[in-house]
């Protein structure tokens, strides 16, 4: 395509569309790595990719995997949901609040998956390093507390 500019005319060449269909593609192939734990670095998920004839910058594959809302641990890539259960070490229901002990370093991560879960009963969360604040809104919420952490969702 030539476009005039105040500089002359200019010669753009189209990129090639990235569209939605290749990123949900894209996203669905690295879940199912991460589901199949074979994966404990971006290198692996790039070579997985190529593999299945999808090219991805490691640029590309670290968004991918923020908005995946996936996290590394010892065992590789996992997800946030896929964790909860080895992350919380206890859980005390003192209506109108839940505390929640997670390992040092993991309670934004676990009051995270919390807040995402948007649970009807839940008003908001506060974390620290390894304790975490539950509001509940209503008796009985808990419950629903206790089973998206016991399974992750």
């Amino acid at each position: 395509m030539t476009v005039t500019s105040p500089r002359g005319p200019r010669e753009f060449k189209a990129k090639p569309p990235n569209s939605w269909g290749q990123k949900a593609e894209r996203h669905s192939a690295i879940l199912d790595l991460v589901n199949r734990g074979s994966v404990h670095t971006q290198h692996e998920i790039a070579a997985a990719l190529a593999r299945k004839g999808m090219r991805a910058t490691q640029a590309t594959i670290s968004r991918d995997i923020q908005e995946l809302g996936l996290v590394r641990s010892g065992g590789g890539y996992r997800t946030s949901a896929g964790l909860m259960s080895e992350l919380v070490l206890s859980v005390e229901v003192v209506e109108p609040i839940a505390v929640i002990k997670t390992p040092p370093g993991t309670a934004n991560l676990v009051a995270r998956r919390i807040d995402e879960a948007a649970l009807p009963g839940i008003a908001g969360t506060v974390a620290g390093d390894d304790t975490i604040i539950a509001v509940l809104r209503k008796p009985g919420a808990g419950r629903a507390l206790r089973y998206l952490l016991a399974n992750g969702g």
